[in-house]
């Protein structure tokens, strides 16, 4: 961690004086919060259960087991027509190429225009969500349950150094009962059981309705160190609408609130659960989010990280082949060897036709960072206009100077992390670029572990 931080600026101005800015009501009405009807399929794993990383170390007393659940039911948008995958056969030229991910960037931000301007048109559908489960293996009393949520393009397992690094503690271990990390159901493994029926664009607000859909109706009714179902249960009727109307505040909830992690994209879509059912959560650690001042013209500029995206090699022979091209990026050479290693094993797979893919396509990538000038926007107004519940610890992970900034704009990294200043701190990690869970996990493993402590030590005041 670097001793630097940001001072409090004398002054954020606000949003755009525009209509698409005023953000009426909350982000998710909670009556839109709720899975499909039994009774449902049961799809295997897409890929076999995997053992943690320090699978063996008797010092970390923690089990990893896999597990799905159906996504909310309600969609934000109606079925639209996508661009397709970049040909990986060679059969294009590299002027065709360019042309063809131009085309591709421009028909997303058509289509987002589009919307913008003719409003959307919610579906009932559905999709599932793949979820990492890293539990106690004996019942201990009290601790926290965590929620960590992956950045775009990336994926649940890629979480586990950093995981690794909070339970390394003897003391950590103690104040954390169990951490659920999730592939959003255009990533990962999430991907791979929505084949075939990710044909939509994406929004923050659908993320965050399936998080609360989790929360509410799928995360166990207590604790336990006893194995759980592939296909985790329903929570019976009367926690659900207890959680809907009070989450898990009261002495009556069996759980304590939920303390969220979310890294870029995901932490985007932590605050935005918790600004819609704020007794849920008890606070929320944010890693670079993708929180943004609004860009009023967005729709009719390219994109440079969505060009980026669809641009994205997604098909290789073997994966050793996939691992050599990926060491032969700086991109990716600066990342701990051990997220490298998970990205390779877990955010691949092997398709029918016996080449190794992406499990997460550079459309499904291009698609969220597309939304990320809607959701992000959102986030950063309702934080300005002090929407988040002042019960909710909010800590900020910023990455230090030396490589590109979310926000270009000058002292827009300041601004952020002042948006909220009651119950609010940051810190700054030096060395690393905007993906700090892939550069340094050690380090936000550690900064995690102080954050759960202090959390702690202030409830055990709070009942003195």
């Amino acid at each position: 961690m670097s001793s630097l931080s940001f001072p409090r600026p004398a002054e954020i101005h606000g949003p755009p004086r525009l209509p698409k800015y005023a953000y009426p009501g909350v982000p998710v009405q909670i009556s839109s919060v709720y899975p499909p009807p039994e009774p449902l399929p049961r799809p295997d794993l897409p890929t076999p259960q995997r053992k943690p990383i320090w699978d063996g170390d008797t010092r970390i007393p923690y089990n990893l087991s896999t597990h799905i659940v159906p996504a909310a039911y309600h969609r934000e948008d109606s079925d639209v027509e996508l661009p397709g995958l970049l040909p990986s056969d060679g059969s294009m030229s590299k002027e065709e190429r360019k042309a063809f991910v131009q085309k591709s960037e421009a028909t997303l931000r058509e289509i987002r225009r589009t919307y913008e301007e003719t409003g959307y048109k919610p579906q009932q559908k559905l999709l599932w969500l793949c979820l990492n489960r890293y539990y106690r293996t004996s019942d201990v009393k009290g601790g926290y349950t965590l929620f960590c949520a992956h950045a775009n393009g990336f994926h649940k397992a890629e979480w586990e150094p950093t995981i690794l690094s909070l339970l390394s503690s003897p003391e950590t271990q103690s104040l954390v009962q169990e951490l659920w990390v999730w592939d959003v159901v255009s990533h990962g493994d999430s991907a791979l059981l929505n084949k075939g029926k990710l044909t939509t664009m994406m929004y923050t607000r659908t993320v965050a309705r399936d998080l609360l859909t989790f929360l509410t109706h799928f995360l166990p009714t207590s604790f336990s160190s006893a194995p759980l179902p592939v296909h985790l249960d329903r929570v019976p009727q009367p926690e659900v609408e207890r959680r809907l109307r009070s989450g898990f505040l009261g002495s009556d909830s069996p759980r304590l609130p939920i303390c969220a992690f979310g890294h870029s994209f995901g932490g985007a879509v932590s605050p935005m659960a918790a600004l819609s059912h704020p007794s849920l959560f008890a606070s929320l650690f944010l890693v670079d989010p993708v929180i943004l001042y609004p860009t009023v013209d967005i729709f009719y500029v390219p994109h440079f990280l969505a060009l980026g995206a669809l641009s994205r090699r997604a098909v290789w022979k073997t994966r050793e082949e996939a691992r050599k091209g990926f060491l032969q990026s700086p991109f990716f050479r600066a990342w701990d060897p051990r997220v490298l290693e998970l990205y390779v094993e877990a955010g691949l797979y092997q398709d029918e036709d016996g080449l190794i893919r992406l499990k997460t396509s550079p459309v499904q990538e291009a698609i969220i960072f597309n939304d990320a000038e809607i959701g992000a926007p959102e986030v950063w107004t309702r934080l300005h206009r002090q929407e988040l519940d002042p019960r909710i610890k909010l800590r900020w992970a910023m990455h230090g100077p030396g490589h590109p900034q979310l926000d270009a704009r000058p002292n827009a990294t300041q601004h952020r992390v002042w948006l909220r200043p009651e119950n609010s701190s940051h810190f700054v990690v030096e060395d690393c670029s905007h993906l700090i869970v892939h550069e340094k996990p050690e380090v936000l493993g550690k900064e995690m572990e102080k954050y759960l402590k202090e959390i702690s030590t202030a409830e055990t005041r709070a009942r003195l």
